[in-house]
C-alpha cells in the first residue's frame, strides 16, 4: 500500500507545486507514469480513479480512456463529497480533469484533437449540474478566454435551470453569469430579464 500512496500522492523532490495535477509531464518520472498505468484496473475503484485523474490531467491517453470509461459507465456516483455540506461533487473533478487534459495537449499542439475528445463529456456534466448542487467553474476560463463558444447554449440552459431553482443556487447563479455576460450578454440578459432578474440581484 506504500507503494500505491506514493504514486497517488507523493510530489516528487525539487518540484515546485503543491497540486500533482498541475505537474507538467516533464517532472514525472517515466516510472510513476507506468505504475499509475498499472493501478487503472486495480480491485478498489477509487484507486482506479485516482490514478485514472492523474493520467488524464497529464495528457496521458490511458488515463482519459479509463476516467471516460468510469464516468460513461455510471462508476463515479459519490466517490467526492463536499466537505461541508456532504453533496456529491465527483463530476466537479472530472470536469477539471478534463480541462487539464485538454491544456496538456493545447501545450503540446495539439489542442483542436483534445478540444473535440472533451467535448461530448463536458456537455454531460453540465446537463448533470443543471439539478446537482456541484459548480462547474473550472469550464469558464476556457468559455471567455480560450472561446470555446460550443458549450454556451448548454449555458445558457444551465442558467435557466438554475434561475428557475433558485434554492442554493445563489454562488452557482452568480458564476455562470459572470461568464455569459461576456460571451453571450444579449441572450443573457433576456433570460434575466423574462425572470424579473438582474445582474445586481446576484452581486453583479
Amino acid at each position: 500500500m506504500d507503494r500505491i500512496n506514493e504514486l497517488l500522492y507523493s510530489i516528487p523532490e525539487g518540484v515546485d507545486e503543491d497540486l500533482l495535477e498541475d505537474l507538467e509531464l516533464k517532472d514525472i518520472p517515466k516510472s510513476r507514469i507506468e505504475g499509475l498505468k498499472e493501478l487503472l484496473n486495480y480491485d478498489d475503484i477509487y484507486i482506479s480513479f485516482k490514478s485514472a485523474r492523474l493520467l488524464t490531467n497529464w495528457g496521458i491517453e490511458e488515463g482519459f480512456a479509463k476516467l471516460i470509461s468510469l464516468f460513461s459507465s455510471g462508476q463515479l456516483d459519490g466517490f467526492i463529497d463536499h466537505r461541508l455540506y456532504g453533496y456529491d461533487e465527483t463530476y466537479k473533478y472530472v470536469l477539471s480533469d478534463l480541462v487539464g487534459y485538454w491544456a496538456q495537449h493545447a501545450d503540446n499542439g495539439n489542442s483542436e484533437l483534445a478540444r473535440k475528445k472533451i467535448y461530448p463529456y463536458v456537455c454531460k456534466i453540465i446537463k448533470a449540474s443543471n439539478y446537482g448542487s456541484f459548480d462547474i467553474n473550472a469550464l469558464f476560463w476556457l468559455v471567455t478566454d480560450k472561446n470555446f463558444t460550443e458549450y454556451t447554449p448548454y449555458l445558457l440552459e444551465h442558467l435557466m435551470i438554475i434561475l428557475d431553482n433558485p434554492q442554493n443556487n445563489y454562488w452557482r447563479t452568480h458564476d455562470v453569469l459572470k461568464a455569459l455576460r461576456k460571451v453571450e450578454p444579449e441572450k443573457t440578459n433576456a433570460i434575466l430579464t423574462t425572470r424579473n432578474k438582474t445582474y445586481s440581484d446576484f452581486g453583479l
